[in-house]
């Protein structure tokens, strides 16, 4: 069978090598055939070598990518203190890896480095795959995707996850075949061969709680001015005293939406949220994962925590309709850090339903972001180019017709 050949595994074991050994022999023990790629999500409690050693004493050289998080998800479910590995060994799929350095110096400069070292080993393919895991403390991640599209242009299939550090919001490690690296953007892509599709889901669940407004002054990812006016007084009249109280925390909870409108349908309004991480008092500005362009049209959001789970089905049903047919057979969900904290105690629900949707038995790996890269709607030409969302589930599947 196919899926067979695309396997998940997971450990939470105290000692590193002994985790990272686990996991491997999971996932790979039971392979038919050495695996071509392994995606990796850890914990940030582990020594990361010694993790990596783990991997590599089961897996050999096979190539690697992927990183630390902010909670790991798998086909067992949410974990955190965890590994989770899925590995391909599909002889119609090829993987070839790549990695871009000093991302905080120059965010675009560091995705075109890691898409060209792709390049450099295979010929390019339009119909490729790209999955890529930044350093989450990096920067820009607009500046990110404008490095990948200025490469691979601007109709490339691209997704993925900003890496984290369980909340700690200080530094990241990126892995990469069996070396840990820090302020790195690794990625892989995946040329398709032979009947695969790719499926892509991208939804939140949050909607617009106001009127919409434009952004009339930004400097990078900080805010300046909504409609000539102060960014941060705006944000206080909209969230109220008590709100405002709680800020930045409360950020998570009312997150910007850059408002994406599907020119075939004006009823339809899409965002790309924005959550913000800080906020200057002094200066009424507001530093956001990622920049709002001066010109945006931008609403208010909010979200129960029935709606973020929700929107994790929506997501789910967007990338099965996307395969257009094809069966399931590989998962990989990237879910916002914001979600997490808002869920609670309901985050296993998020991760339930997505799994319900597309299949129980489907291989599932992923882990929480801190910001997540993925076309609002794959199918949608107006709409298919990537972005950079917060709170949103970035769902990619893999399936064969």
């Amino acid at each position: 069978m196919l899926n067979n050949k695309i396997k998940v595994g997971f450990s939470c074991h105290a000692d590193s090598f002994s985790a990272g050994k686990e996991a491997a022999l999971e996932a790979i023990g039971k392979h038919d055939g050495v695996p071509k790629v392994l995606f990796v999500f850890g914990a940030m409690r582990f020594n990361h070598r010694e993790l990596l050693a783990g991997i590599t004493s089961v897996a050999g050289d096979v190539p690697m990518v992927g990183g630390t998080t902010a909670g790991e998800i798998s086909t067992n479910g949410f974990s955190t203190g965890s590994v989770v590995i899925m590995a391909f060994s599909n002889d119609e799929l090829d993987f070839i890896t790549g990695i871009g350095h000093d991302m905080s110096i120059d965010e675009a400069a560091c995705s075109m480095e890691m898409a060209n070292d792709i390049l450099n080993n295979i010929e390019f393919d339009p119909d490729a795959s790209l999955l890529v895991f930044p350093n989450g403390m990096g920067g820009d991640g607009l500046k990110v995707l404008d490095g990948l599209q200025s490469v691979l242009g601007k109709d490339f299939e691209i997704t993925g996850g900003y890496l984290g550090d369980d909340e700690r919001f200080e530094s990241t490690y990126q892995y990469y075949n069996g070396s840990v690296f820090k302020d790195a953007i690794v990625g892989v892509m995946m040329v398709k061969k032979k009947g695969f599709k790719t499926g892509i889901g991208v939804r939140s669940g949050f909607t617009s709680i106001g009127n919409s407004f434009i952004c009339t002054a930004s400097d990078g990812n900080v805010v300046k001015e909504f409609e000539h006016s102060n960014a941060l007084e705006l944000y206080k009249d909209f969230l109220g005293e008590e709100r405002s109280s709680r800020l930045p925390a409360v950020c998570l909870e009312y997150p910007f939406g850059i408002i994406d409108r599907n020119p075939s349908d004006n009823t339809q309004s899409l965002f790309q949220l924005r959550c913000g991480l800080s906020v200057d008092h002094k200066h009424g500005t507001i530093s956001l994962a990622a920049s709002i362009p001066e010109g945006s049209e931008v609403t208010l959001t909010t979200a129960s925590r029935g709606d973020i789970i929700n929107g994790a089905r929506e997501a789910a049903e967007q990338a099965k309709k996307s395969l257009a047919g094809a069966t399931p057979l590989a998962i990989i969900m990237f879910s916002c850090v914001g979600r997490k904290l808002v869920l609670g105690r309901r985050i296993q629900e998020e991760v339930d339903a997505v799994r319900e949707c597309i299949g129980m038995d489907v291989p599932l790996i992923g882990f929480y972001t801190y910001g997540e890269i993925g076309p609002i709607d794959k199918d949608t030409k107006e709409l298919s180019s990537v972005k950079f969302h917060n709170e949103t589930v970035v769902l990619w599947v893999l399936g064969k017709g």
